[in-house]
């Protein structure tokens, strides 16, 4: 069967399609994912049971299914302008006007003042020009016309009955909506003072023209008053009990029921074109906002079509799943498996924002149900956390215990706070708690599934091929068991270290095992394997050694491939030695009488050098553990010389320049390795039976002291005896 990621790749790699176009790729996943999503959630707003209009004869009885509390926006809406009808308006008096009023009064008056002074002015042209030109505001014609025909007593007059007037309404206070009575007001009060035509026309005109509002809307505290009135509201609910008669047959369909029928989801009416307009936006937005924090957090998921893709699926997947079990409790809805499956098959952040989209689209099916939003939400989280704490794998069935008990809180809690009465809360409660279990058995049914649809590699996949039961393990304990025991100490070795820097342990420990599994071809060419016998390497050129040395990187990798072995792996076994040096053969060929002709790069694997933490945790930990071995008289001090001095060259050689590891990382490594070996390869009492039994193999066997070959000694991890990180 071929895998989803083949079939991608060959609809999307094909030479010559328009799908080969990143750009052209994304939004084709886009509208397909957004169509899907709108027509899961939009499915309620278009019912199949009830299609009865406003004022029709009801044909038939239409009995609630389930118990559903609403609130009656109608009568809380009603409820709500009325209280804000209520609420007086907040006015402050602004000073400045009666000020700027008396201003200027006294600048007009001083104005016509001095045209009547200046006895140049000979005719009322003159003096109507330069006192319209002199005054502050504008005024008719008339008033001005006035002025320059009253004489200084009239004028003070005129002065002081203006003043008074402003004086009186501005003191009262004027809003914006009263304006034109106190003008109106004004006029009035002029008349009523008794002057001639000419003052009464100027008090009234120039009174009409400067009083203005002086009462300014505090429009803070109004707000402030009105949100506080608004916060004293109690939403008009409505409670629908199951079995409950909505429309009896026979009776005129009224607005009411039509609107309780909505509620519950049973009305098939016309479909309302606004909410789908505003659930496509509300689609839109919450896909728009995830790819933006997926490009911003988590890029190289962002660049994955293939990740892209899955992540789709499963929120499509989780959501179906969801609205099937929404229509028999809100609670019991397993959503929690997308967020589940989203942190075991990419990311933990991905698994979070999973969970949040989820929620947010639960909330449209649960028709914005706060308790359930919380329950979906908060056990989604709870999942996640579940599934990423542990060092060495996961296990869902503890997930799924975590979510059940933290949903059965949520619910209780929320319960609680809408006083509901016990056995209903106890009973969404369990409700909640069974959907917690229904996400860890909907995760344990899908994600073999989706493991290998996908090919992805997941911890429990990893443990899997852990087990010394696996064919590939077996083959390397029987055919090379020195190589298979020196792989378990690389494996104790680097997945202790991986803690202390952040690598994955799991795959460090998965990764050792299988690192040489190339030696099986040839397992006597490596001198952990070769058990006191003869060493092949003694009779043939340093440049075939070399050759079959690293060979078993080639050798490997076919294995890898035959075994199905992820990916993760197969780059460990490939990079484990990166592009080093085969030193003791390139020393013994360029000890040869042509030894001027010898190329070093013939020496060295292919590499590439490590490229992730993983692979360069093995590197180190392997050289270090055969460099140790190697040595006569292990202590303390010897181990710890060996080790640093591995790890320098190694960074000398620039085989840790791709492998994100920095100097402090390569200390803590050190140390790590240090403590370990020399806890393995400490100094033991030689009893004298063993001290008899090794002298005579010595007499047995007089070259035993000859440097055997055979292990690429720049690992010093693959054959060659030979003294630690010589090259």
């Amino acid at each position: 069967m071929i895998s989803v990621n083949n079939r991608l790749r060959k609809l999307f790699l094909k030479p010559g399609s328009i799908y080969t176009r990143p750009l052209v790729r994304r939004i084709l996943m886009f509208v397909v994912f957004f169509a899907l999503y709108m027509v899961c959630l939009s499915a309620d707003f278009i019912p199949e049971k009830v299609s009865l209009l406003v004022g029709e004869v009801s044909d038939r009885d239409v009995i609630a299914p389930r118990t559903v509390s609403y609130v009656d926006s109608a009568k809380t809406k009603k409820l709500e302008i009325e209280v804000l009808a209520s609420v007086a308006n907040v006015y402050d008096m602004d000073v400045a006007v009666m000020a700027k009023a008396e201003e200027d009064v006294k600048t007009i008056f001083r104005s016509a003042q001095a045209v009547l002074a200046d006895n140049s002015l000979t005719t009322s042209e003159q003096k109507l020009e330069k006192l319209t030109h002199g005054l502050p505001v504008s005024l008719s014609s008339a008033v001005i016309t006035g002025l320059i025909h009253l004489d200084e007593d009239g004028l003070v007059k005129t002065e002081n009955y203006t003043t008074a007037i402003l004086r009186k309404y501005l003191q009262r206070g004027i809003r914006d909506d009263d304006l034109e009575i106190a003008r109106k007001q004004v006029v009035l009060e002029a008349e009523e003072l008794g002057l001639n035509k000419n003052a009464e026309t100027i008090v009234a005109g120039i009174a009409q023209t400067l009083i203005r509002p002086n009462f300014i809307l505090n429009v803070r505290e109004t707000d402030k008053r009105k949100q506080s009135a608004l916060a004293n509201i109690e939403p008009v609910r409505e409670t629908v009990k199951k079995g409950q008669i909505l429309v009896r047959r026979g009776d005129v369909v009224t607005s009411e029921q039509i609107h309780v029928m909505e509620e519950l989801g049973l009305y098939a009416g016309n479909v309302n074109a606004a909410r789908i307009l505003g659930l496509a936006v509300f689609v839109l937005l919450v896909m728009g906002i995830s790819m933006g924090y997926l490009y911003q957090f988590a890029n190289s998921i962002h660049a994955n079509d293939r990740y892209l893709i899955l992540l789709g699926l499963i929120i499509l997947v989780t959501m179906i799943i969801a609205k099937v079990a929404h229509y028999y409790s809100d609670f019991a809805a397993p959503v929690a498996a997308g967020a589940l499956l989203a942190a075991i098959l990419i990311d933990a952040r991905v698994g979070l924002v999973v969970g949040v989209i989820m929620a947010m689209f639960f909330g449209v099916i649960v028709e914005h149900d706060l308790r359930a939003v919380a329950a979906a939400l908060i056990g989604g989280m709870t999942g996640v956390y579940s599934v990423t704490k542990m060092v060495h794998g996961y296990s869902l069935t503890k997930a799924g215990v975590s979510i059940a008990a933290v949903n059965f809180l949520v619910i209780g809690s929320t319960g609680l706070i809408e006083q509901l009465n016990g056995s209903e809360i106890l009973l969404q409660g369990l409700s909640g708690a069974i959907g917690g279990i229904l996400s860890a058995v909907i995760t344990i049914g899908l994600l073999p599934y989706l493991e290998n649809a996908f090919n992805i590699t997941t911890p429990v996949k990893l443990l899997d091929l852990a087990k010394p039961n696996h064919p590939l393990l077996q083959r390397l304990l029987l055919d090379a068991p020195g190589t298979y025991h020196h792989s378990v100490l690389v494996g104790n070795l680097a997945e202790t270290a991986a803690v202390t820097v952040g690598a994955d342990p799991v795959v460090v420990r998965v990764g050792a095992y299988y690192h040489d599994i190339g030696k099986t071809k040839r397992p006597y060419f490596f001198i952990e394997n070769q058990a006191g016998s003869e060493n092949p390497h003694d009779k043939i050129a340093p440049s075939l050694s070399t050759l079959i040395i690293t060979s078993h990187i080639k050798d490997g990798l076919d294995l890898c491939r035959d075994y199905k072995l992820p990916q993760v792996i197969t780059d460990i076994v490939q990079q484990h030695h990166g592009t080093t040096l085969v030193s003791y053969f390139y020393k013994r060929a360029t000890e040869h009488e042509h030894g001027e002709c010898v190329i070093e790069d013939d020496f060295r694997y292919e590499g590439p050098a490590p490229q992730t933490k993983e692979a360069a945790l093995i590197m180190l930990a392997d050289a270090c553990e055969a460099a140790v071995r190697s040595i006569g008289k292990p202590n303390v001090n010897r181990i710890e010389s060996t080790v640093r001095k591995i790890i320098r060259e190694r960074l000398q050689d620039g085989q840790l320049d791709d492998c994100n590891l920095t100097l402090k990382d390569l200390k803590i490594i050190g140390d790590v390795y240090i403590r370990l070996l020399s806890s393995m390869f400490h100094s033991r009492i030689e009893y004298p039976e063993a001290l008899k039994e090794l002298e005579r193999r010595k007499n047995k066997n007089g070259n035993n002291n000859k440097q055997p070959a055979g292990k690429d000694d720049d690992n010093v991890g693959d054959g060659v005896h030979v003294e630690p990180g010589t090259k």
